[in-house]
């Protein structure tokens, strides 16, 4: 099963490059490829879970993304509602965005670290 073990080594050194870059300048784009990355690499492992022991590495990569779904989250409604507040309201929400603009510089800063002392060797 090289091949197998090929694809595997593939997509873990692609999500160890998506975390580095995360890591070393977080962003949204750059959180949004740890996430797209890890979650077809964990796709992968679940797809192969019986040809392939890959339970703890499984296990890694669902940490990864747990670590960060707060800032995803806090992403997402900080865009949506900055899409949704008309001139008219824009005053009103300030207070609100503003809470909301803390929360996901906390969250990203947290799943900075988080990811810093995770590694996906090859």
């Amino acid at each position: 099963m090289k091949w197998l073990e090929k694809t595997i080594a593939r997509e873990r050194r692609a999500l160890e490059r998506a975390r580095k870059r995360f890591v070393a300048k977080p962003n949204e784009k750059r959180l949004h490829d740890v996430r797209t990355t890890g979650r077809r690499f964990r796709s992968l492992l679940e797809d192969v879970a019986s040809l392939a022991k890959s339970a703890r590495l499984r296990r890694r990569v669902k940490r990864a993304a747990a670590a960060t779904d707060a800032a995803r989250d806090a992403t997402i409604i900080l865009r949506l509602l900055e899409s949704s507040v008309d001139e008219g309201e824009g005053a009103l929400a300030q207070p609100l965005l503003e809470r909301l603009r803390e929360q996901e510089r906390m969250a990203t800063r947290d799943a900075c670290k988080a990811l810093t002392r995770m590694r996906f060797p090859s």
